[in-house]
């Protein structure tokens, strides 16, 4: 397929709200040929221009003949793999730009797309993202249709789980509580039940739910509903909502303490989220201050 790129009046164009979706997830710029929009047999071969859990921007080399509100199927180059996720195109330009909101089977095919984005915006944990999707291919729980490389699956071979040993018993005192991100700034929950949230496990694509107990702008404690086996430096995704806002945050395990209380620290995350988390934590300190008072 013809190589082409897209000019500053177009980029432009892209960004305007008239032409744009108004996708409440970021969008990831990544301007890549190879795409498609499939519908009804017809092939319209484009490059994808941005992605984001909500949606996708394309340009396709010639008109999208069947216009607005139609239902396509997009073939997207990430990472290497090639996903297809069906959608609706919500608006097009003159330069050929199509705004395309996805349509998810289901909530695990949205988690999974989730974790590949989160390759796409942290390359170094690119590598752990495809291995997951070999790891879950091999296994049949796949929720994406996702076409992965031939020379990963026999290249990637699944490592035996080793058993775990259960510690020995000891005589000698606990060791005191490790603080870990107990920071200024965080935030407690003092409701039981009250921020319900669920950690995405990127390396095996399993989750386990719990209730945040505590948030900071730097991360948070998690305590799960059953024992956290994956131990520290496991990479995760927080998914969590707080007072009517979502939140899907990466982070990596800092800390396991009483095998259900895990501490995440957050990855880098753009200058939107962070602003978004800043104003969540200090709106629950103010509720708090007024409820003290």
């Amino acid at each position: 397929m013809a190589s082409f790129s897209i000019d500053a009046q177009d980029q432009a164009r892209s960004r305007d709200a008239r032409f744009r979706d108004r996708r409440a997830d970021e969008r990831y710029e990544i301007n890549a040929p190879g795409g498609c929009l499939n519908y009804k047999g017809a092939a319209f071969p484009c490059e994808i221009v941005d992605v984001s859990l909500s949606g996708c921007c394309v340009r396709c080399e010639s008109k999208f003949l069947p216009g607005n509100l139609a239902n396509v199927e997009v073939v997207l180059p990430i990472l290497g793999m090639v996903v297809r996720i069906v959608g609706t195109t919500q608006w097009l330009t003159r330069q050929n730009l199509v705004g395309v909101r996805f349509l998810y089977a289901s909530p695990r095919s949205k988690n999974q797309l989730a974790g590949l984005l989160t390759g796409l915006v942290d390359q170094s944990i690119a590598e752990e993202v495809k291995a997951a999707m070999v790891t879950t291919a091999r296994s049949g729980t796949t929720a994406l249709d996702v076409e992965i490389p031939e020379e990963w699956l026999r290249a990637r071979k699944p490592e035996p789980e080793k058993p775990k040993k259960e510690p020995e018993p000891t005589a000698s005192a606990p060791p005191a509580e490790k603080p870990s991100l107990r920071r200024d700034g965080m935030v407690i929950n003092r409701k039981e039940d009250a921020w319900p949230a669920v950690l995405h496990l990127l390396k095996d694509g399993m989750q386990q739910k719990g209730v945040i107990v505590g948030i900071s702008r730097e991360g948070c404690t998690v305590q799960t509903a059953s024992p956290f086996v994956q131990g520290l430096n496991a990479r995760v995704e927080v998914d969590f909502q707080m007072r009517g806002l979502p939140f899907l945050l990466s982070g990596v395990t800092e800390d396991v303490r009483e095998k259900t209380l895990v501490d995440v620290r957050f990855l880098a995350m753009s200058y939107r989220k962070q602003g978004e988390l800043a104003e969540l934590i200090e709106e629950i300190r103010e509720a708090e201050k007024k409820s003290n008072g």
